[in-house]
């Protein structure tokens, strides 16, 4: 894992900016008594069990070509889901993120990690991510200024969020 994935940011959540106090943790690396710790899925499916028995509060990373239901008979176990863009053209995490909460019924957090960009802020919400690893300066800077890109109009409906058809069609989706 990099230098840059091991460093504490800041993350967008429920409205504002606040510090970000989960930390990655390498594969190689030992474990420390208590924190909050973000896994790969490779690293947490194996030592689930001990993980378990520790102090620790637990997040795993989910990579692009990761399965979310992978995690299926896990998520009890699982604080926060890290769902990674590996560029803002890579739609995988939206999919990973519905399957976790429409499909998989997950209600803890999913964050969105990686430069994803302002325009996708608004779909990401709509399909249940709700922090955002702030990596990204110019993205910091629109969501202090609150430049949330709000989408209000839908062609295909989600179960993570309430919405109603818009007026005569009932293919477009309002939000509730």
């Amino acid at each position: 894992m990099t230098e840059e994935l091991k460093k504490t940011h800041e993350v967008y959540k429920g409205g504002k900016i606040v510090p970000d106090d989960w930390s990655y943790i390498a594969d190689e690396d030992p474990l420390p008594k208590e924190g909050k710790l973000i896994f790969s899925l490779e690293r947490f499916l194996k030592e689930e069990q001990d993980l378990k028995k520790t102090n620790l509060s637990l997040g795993v990373v989910l990579r692009a070509g990761e399965k979310a239901e992978d995690l299926t008979d896990h998520l009890e176990a699982l604080e926060l889901i890290a769902v990674d863009f590996p560029s803002f053209s890579d739609g995988r995490g939206f999919s990973a993120a519905r399957i976790l909460r429409d499909g998989l019924h997950y209600g803890g957090e999913v964050r969105a990690v990686g430069p994803f960009i302002l325009d996708q802020i608004g779909f990401m919400m709509r399909v249940g991510i709700t922090s955002f690893a702030l990596d990204n300066p110019r993205l910091r800077a629109d969501l202090e200024t609150g430049n949330l890109n709000q989408v209000t109009a839908y062609t295909q409906p989600v179960f993570a969020r309430k919405e109603a058809p818009a007026g005569t069609r009932p293919w477009q989706r309002r939000p509730v």
